[in-house]
Order: C-alpha cells, then structure tokens, then sequence
C-alpha cells in the first residue's frame, strides 16, 4: 500500500476540504447555502450629515464636534431595548478636488436597521439632541439625506 493506514484518513479529510475549496466560488456562498443569508429583510436606512463649520469654529472646536459626533454611536440608546442601536458611523473631512461642496467640510454616513429607529434617532433620542445643541454654537450649515440601500422607487 502506498498510503500509510494512519495517515488515509487525514489525506481523504483533506482532499474533502480541497474539493470544496476548488469547486466552489467561495466559502461565503457556502455558509449562505448552508446557515442561510444573515442580512436584513429589509434594507439598512442610511443616514449622511454633511456639515459647514462657522469661520470662527476653532480647530480645536470641530475636533471636540466630530468626536462627539461619533460617541453618538454608543451614547444612542433604544429607549426599548436599552441598547445602542447606531449600526455605524463613519466619515471624515472633505477632500474633493471638484470645488462643488458648497461650503461643506466634513461628511457623516449613519447605518440604522430601520427608519423606525431612524426616526427615533432624529426625532427623538436625548443623546442626538444633546450633540445638536452644542454642535450649534459652531455649525454654520447642515445637510442631510437619507436612503434605504438599493430602493430608488417608493413603489
């Protein structure tokens, strides 16, 4: 016999674990075939600010904003489930070269589960409101859009 007894199991395991590599496109597509898709039903609501500082905002002022404005993430609590429910923030200051931003600087990008908590968010939660009031000693102008990903109808 070529193959030692011993050593037939571990190479036919291995074999196994190289086929599935090769004929599959993925791991991913496996564990989706597998466990099922683990993503929303509904599509995220996403949520971008876009902000113009006064010109009398010190540096030291929109750095005291922006990182407040990222400890939205974990100081937003759902009043339900007394959790935080901001899936994310990310952003970051403008660093277009097309001249269109219109006085804007810096750039927020928001993910909620839903508009309900969306809503809550921007209605509602004491922890944005907070951030508001202050941002607004400093902040001379704000934009804001909202989208579900994928959905360009309101069919």
């Amino acid at each position: 016999m070529l193959i030692p007894r011993k050593a037939f199991g571990a190479l036919t395991l291995a074999l196994c674990v190289a086929g599935l590599f090769l004929f599959s496109n993925s791991i991913l597509q496996w564990s989706v075939y597998v466990f099922g898709s683990h993503a929303p039903l509904v599509p995220y609501t996403t949520h971008i600010v876009l902000l113009q500082f006064k010109e009398t905002a010190t540096s030291f002022a929109v750095k005291e904003i922006t990182s407040r404005f990222f400890g939205l993430k974990k100081s937003c609590v759902h009043p339900d489930t007394r959790r935080p429910y901001v899936l994310s923030i990310t952003g970051g200051k403008d660093t277009s070269s097309e001249g269109l931003q219109d006085g804007l600087s810096h750039a927020f990008i928001l993910r909620f589960t839903s508009k309900d908590d969306r809503d809550y968010y921007v209605k509602d939660d004491p922890a944005h409101k907070a951030f508001k009031e202050a941002a607004a000693a400093v902040v001379e102008k704000t934009v804001v859009v909202d989208f579900q990903e994928g959905v360009f109808t309101s069919a």
